[in-house]
Parts: C-alpha cells; structure tokens; sequence
C-alpha cells in the first residue's frame, strides 16, 4: 500500500507535525510504501533546521530527513507556500521544492492520502 501524507501545520502551532512524524514512522515500521510526504501552508516549516515545539519535540527537520533516508520518501515542498514564508536563503537540505500538481499527481498515484 502507498501512502501519501500532507502535512500542513507548523511545528509549533499544534502537535500535527509531531503526529504526522509518527504516522510515517509507523507507516514504515509496518513496511507500507510512503509515496511523498508533502509540506504546505505552514507545514513548510517544519523544514527549517533549529525549531523546535517543546522540550519533548524532537528537533523536526532533522527526524523528517531520517524517515526519508529510511524509508526512500521524498519531503516536498510547495513552492508558493515555501515562497511566502520561508527566509530567502534557508538551508532546506532534504526537502525539494515543488507545486500543487505534483501533489495531486501523488494523490492519484497514492492508495492512502492522510493530511495533519
């Protein structure tokens, strides 16, 4: 089974992020396929090194790039959202720009799309 998952939420502004973490971490521990997790709106910036929520969060960007080299998912961006709110110049190494339409390409391609 191929999941998609579409984060949405910021690091800090809910605990979307963190469950969205260990969604995908599930995901691969039962061995299901993780297509692409896809940022948007404030998702994107759970791509900035150095944020994090709590004393509890793990430090995000890093544990996203982990799950990625893991399992083989892509972390994408969305461009216009990444465009808005990320400072020009940040190291999003791991993470690739992209737009809506590879989304939705993904969506048709996924068995499961799951947003947070």
């Amino acid at each position: 089974m191929k999941c998609l998952i579409i984060v949405n939420e910021s690091p800090w502004q809910t605990a979307l992020s963190l469950s969205a973490l260990r969604f995908g971490r599930a995901c691969d521990s039962a061995g299901l396929q993780i297509a692409a997790v896809f940022f948007r709106e404030d998702g994107v910036y759970n791509a900035l090194a150095g944020t994090v929520a709590d004393a509890g969060t793990p430090q995000l960007s890093a544990a996203w790039r982990e799950l990625a080299a893991r399992s083989g998912a892509r972390l994408l961006l969305c461009s216009a959202s990444s465009q808005r709110r990320l400072p020009a110049g940040s190291d999003l190494a791991g993470f690739q720009q992209t737009g809506l339409a590879d989304m939705l390409e993904l969506m048709q391609l996924s068995d499961r799309v799951i947003s947070f």
